[in-house]
């Protein structure tokens, strides 16, 4: 809106307030648009196909635009893309919310103008009343003068009821009739008001008024200020120079910080890329450390864990021909020993003799038989096995050792569901891991059995002992001091890690070949000695064939015990801790 002097409007004299032209007449309804999009209309026809063709060319260039991005997006290595994405995100906030700031306090300034103003008018309708009532025009034209000259005041007036000027700032407006459409507002306003903002004479204003009142509902004129925004303006430019500074830092801060953690998340990313790689061009001798607890970590200990997998299968299917070859090449001689040896029972002078010797044979049968089940894979016999039942009967074999080493046992064997699985070898199983227990302990010591059904819920490691027994699905080799991690409220999987974590402090483990999903329902087994535990360097080889600590051991025990596990679909896995004692858990389907 502009102040114009000498201007009618609506057949009226009103030289004092109009209404600019380029502020609010409507856009004229003869306006010809040039071809939208390009096109040059020469009819009906013609335009509506010009419209559609262009509007197909632009439908592709936006496509082919927007494929372009995509193709450069995806080029970007992962740290790149992570920084790009959170730096699009964090520069909408800072923007959002210095908007905001912006508003508010742009807001802010324009209302203490706006209040100054109203003080001002309210301050002339006050002392107005007396002179006014009294059509004491030279005393209100004094009140006038008296501020007409304050700093960014543009118009002051004092106008009655039918909005003619009783005094003005400029003295050759005093009886004129305002009769704009913003005087109209004025003449109906019942308490102080802002009647609008426009532009007058190229500047920002404000226009105020407050009644002139002299008794209750009893008006008798308006006093009357238009205001200058010229000193907010001001403000506002000075503060859009502070928040766009503060913009810029804020922006600067956010991108280190993001580059930082950008690093700090895509670094183990980037060399598991590279292990992914060196495993890609068939290197299998490669050191993947676990160094976070996060997805990362898993992401680690999953391929570390593969790593394992592999190298062992490997490892194995080289010696699983030379094995059996071996087995067969040693058999013959052996059952030829075999026939002497008989030969020598059946002589009264050389029988003690040919019995030492049979058991000498004896053991060498043995140890063939194991190669040969561990060289050849075999159809299971399956059958629907109770598992305590099982690792019952095992402890009935190895009674009379447990007494003889004063070993005290301790079960945990609370009902169990029905598996399929070979009878047999799973009892081959639990004789050869309690064995070594045995082995590995002296008087006194203690042997634990646990089972514990696991059906897949939250509630699954209710009842399990407060000891390193817990399958370690995911490898940990880290010492754990400090406070209890809480209990876990989502997976079994979950919780089992932070069992772990609770139940383990300072405690060096290593799991091999733990490779089993607890989505679905399984039995767990626990094998627990206080033994003299197994020295770290030897966990890496501990299921690899021929590889024992024992003096009088074969390497063959715990190969085929992985062996036979595996076969069944299960897991095992091995925790010790060096003078503590050792931990073998083994999880099979249910």
């Amino acid at each position: 809106m502009i102040l114009r002097k000498d201007t009618n409007v609506t057949g009226v004299h009103s030289n004092g307030f109009a209404q600019a032209a380029d502020g609010f007449l409507p856009p004229p309804t003869n306006l010809s648009l040039p071809g939208v999009l390009g096109e040059n209309f020469s009819g009906p026809a013609a335009a509506a196909t010009g419209s559609r063709t262009g509007r197909i060319a632009q439908a592709q260039l936006y496509l082919q635009e927007r494929m372009a991005m995509a193709n450069v997006f995806s080029r970007l290595k992962l740290g790149a893309k992570f920084l790009l994405i959170v730096m699009i995100l964090v520069i909408g906030i800072i923007a959002g919310v210095l908007y905001l700031l912006f508003s508010q306090q742009k807001q802010a300034i324009v209302q203490e103008v706006e209040t100054r103003a109203l003080d001002l008018t309210a301050i002339i309708a006050f002392s107005s009343v007396p002179a006014l009532l009294e059509n004491d025009y030279p005393t209100l034209q004094m009140y006038i003068d008296g501020i007409k000259n304050r700093p960014g005041l543009r118009q002051v007036m004092i106008l009655d009821l039918q909005g003619k000027v009783l005094a003005h700032c400029n003295t050759g407006e005093r009886g004129k009739i305002y009769s704009d459409a913003w005087t109209k507002k004025v003449l109906h306003a019942n308490s102080s008001l802002v009647v609008g903002s426009y532009l007058w004479r190229e500047d920002n204003v404000v226009d105020v008024v407050t009644p002139i009142v002299a008794a209750v509902n009893q008006k008798v004129g308006f006093a009357r200020a238009v205001v200058s925004l010229g000193s907010a303006e001001q403000a506002i430019h000075a503060m859009s120079h502070e928040i766009w500074l503060i913009g810029f830092i804020a922006t600067a801060v956010a991108f280190v910080l993001v580059a930082y953690f950008s690093r700090m998340v895509t670094h183990p990313l980037r060399a598991l890329d590279q292990k992914a790689l060196q495993i890609s061009r068939g290197e299998r001798d490669i050191q993947i450390e676990v160094t976070t607890r996060d997805e990362i970590g898993h992401l680690q200990l999953a391929l570390r864990t593969m790593v394992d997998e592999v190298r062992l299968q490997t490892r194995l299917t080289a010696l699983g021909p030379t094995t059996s070859h071996l087995a067969h090449e040693i058999r013959t001689p052996v059952a030829a020993i075999m026939r002497h040896i008989r030969e020598l029972q059946s002589q009264a002078a050389n029988a003690e003799l040919g019995d030492k010797l049979l058991g000498e044979v004896n053991q060498l049968n043995d140890l063939i038989e194991q190669l040969l089940q561990f060289s050849q894979k075999k159809k299971l016999a399956r059958s629907r096995t109770d598992v305590n039942d099982l690792l019952e009967q095992t402890l009935l074999v190895l009674e009379a050792v447990l007494q003889q080493k004063q070993i005290k046992l301790k079960r945990d064997l609370p009902e169990l569901p029905l598996i399929s699985a070979d009878k047999r070898l799973l009892q081959s199983v639990f004789t050869n891991l309690i064995q070594n227990a045995v082995d590995a302990m002296e008087a006194p010591g203690e042997l634990t059995l646990q089972t514990k059904f696991l059906a897949g819920n939250s509630d699954d490691l209710v009842g399990v002992g407060a000891t390193p027994s817990l399958p370690a699905i995911h490898e940990l080799e880290a010492a754990k001091t400090g406070a209890a991690v809480p209990a876990a409220k989502a997976s079994v999987l979950q919780k089992i890690k932070q069992r772990l974590l609770v139940e383990t402090p300072n405690l060096t483990q290593r799991t091999l070949l733990a490779k089993f999903s607890l989505e679905k329902p399984a039995v767990m087994i626990v094998i627990r000695d206080t033994g003299c535990g197994i020295a770290k360097e030897n966990l890496e080889q501990l299921f690899l064939p021929f590889f024992t600590t024992k003096k009088n051991g074969n390497g063959l025990g715990l190969a085929l015990s992985h062996k036979i596990i595996q076969e069944h679909q299960g897991a095992i896995s091995v925790d010790s801790r060096e003078g503590l004692g050792t931990t073998f858990t083994i999880l099979l389907p249910a």
